[in-house]
C-alpha cells in the first residue's frame, strides 16, 4: 500500500482464476471516493502481470462482483482530483477500454512497479499525472465552443499566470486583485483556471510550490515557519495541512531530505513509513480532509 498524498495505490496478489473470491462496498460508509480497479493476468519469472481490465466505482455506490484475478491494483482517488465538468457516468461501474482508458490502466501498473525507485520529492506529481490522464477519458468540451473563443481563453490564462508569477509574494494576491488588472470579469478568469480548480486553488499551489523548493534548499536555513509566511501561510497548522493535502508528505519530511543531500534509501524508508503509519481506512478518510 503506497500513500501518495492525494492518491492510495494499493496492490494485492491473489491466487487466480481457480479461487474466485466476492468484493462488495460497505453499506455504512460515509466516503464518497472513486477508484480505479485493476485486474491483472497471471505473471511469470520472464515478464509481470499485464493488466487485463480496468474498471472505475464509488464507494458511495452499491456495487458487488467476483474478481479471479491474479493480482489487483486499486488506486483511490477523491472527488476533487477529478477535472471540472467531469462526466461520472461515463464510467461508474464500467469498464474502460477507450484508449485513454488503457493509458491510464498501463500508468498505474507501471507506477506501481517503480515507486520503490521515486524519490520523497518526485511523488507531489502523480495526483496531476493522475488528473490529466482521467481528463482524457471524462471530459468532452462541448460541441458548440469555437475555436476563437478557446483561442482567448488561452491567451488569457498565460496573462493571469504571468501576472500570478511577478505577485505571488504579495499579501493582497487574489481573484478579484488579478481580474481588475486583467481587465476582465471574475467569472471569466474562473472559467479559465477551471481545469485547475479555479484561481485561489492555483495561486496557492504555486506558493506551495516555492515553499517545497525552499525546504527542499538545503542552503536554506529559515525555520518552516519564516519560508511558510514569506510565500503567504501566516499559520503553521494551515499550512502543514495544505502541504500535505497537496504533497503528500510533510513539510518537515521535505526539510530533512533536503538537508540529507536527497539520499535516495532514506527517502525511500520515508515513503514507505509513511504508507505503514495508518490503516487502508484511516488514509482514506485523510484523503477527504
Amino acid at each position: 500500500m503506497w500513500n501518495l498524498g492525494r492518491v492510495i495505490l494499493v496492490s494485492a496478489h491473489l491466487p487466480g482464476p481457480q479461487h474466485v473470491f466476492g468484493l462488495c462496498h460497505s453499506r455504512s460508509t460515509t466516503l464518497d471516493h472513486w477508484y480505479a480497479l485493476v485486474k491483472c493476468g497471471d505473471a511469470s519469472p520472464e515478464a509481470p502481470a499485464e493488466p487485463i481490465h480496468l474498471s472505475f466505482h464509488c464507494l458511495a455506490d452499491p456495487f458487488q462482483t467476483e474478481i479471479g484475478a491474479s493480482r489487483l491494483l486499486v488506486a483511490f482517488i477523491p472527488r476533487d482530483i477529478f477535472p471540472f465538468g467531469f462526466d461520472f457516468e461515463a464510467i461508474r461501474d464500467r469498464p474502460l477500454d477507450s484508449g485513454a482508458g488503457l493509458l491510464l490502466m498501463d500508468f498505474l501498473v507501471i507506477l506501481n512497479r517503480r515507486l520503490p525507485r521515486l524519490r520523497l520529492s518526485e511523488l507531489a506529481g502523480l495526483p496531476s499525472a493522475v488528473r490529466g490522464l482521467l481528463a482524457l477519458h471524462g471530459t468532452s468540451p462541448p460541441a458548440h465552443q469555437g475555436a476563437a473563443r478557446n483561442a482567448i481563453d488561452v491567451r488569457l490564462l498565460e496573462r493571469a499566470k504571468r501576472l500570478i508569477d511577478r505577485k505571488i509574494e504579495a499579501p493582497d494576491l487574489s481573484p478579484g486583485s488579478l481580474a481588475e488588472e486583467l481587465f476582465v470579469s471574475r467569472s471569466r478568469l474562473y472559467r479559465a483556471f477551471e481545469a485547475f480548480g479555479g484561481v485561489s486553488v492555483y495561486i496557492r499551489r504555486q506558493r506551495l510550490l516555492r515553499t517545497r523548493e525552499a525546504l527542499a534548499d538545503a542552503s536554506d536555513t529559515r525555520s518552516i515557519l519564516r519560508i511558510a509566511e514569506q510565500w503567504g501561510f501566516a499559520d503553521a497548522s494551515v499550512f502543514s495541512r495544505a502541504f500535505r493535502s497537496e504533497f503528500g508528505v510533510s513539510p518537515s519530511a521535505v526539510r530533512r531530505a533536503g538537508w540529507m543531500g536527497g539520499d535516495h534509501q532514506r527517502e525511500r524508508n520515508a515513503i514507505v513509513e509513511r504508507s505503514q503509519e495508518a490503516s487502508l481506512e484511516q488514509l482514506l478518510r485523510q484523503l477527504r480532509s
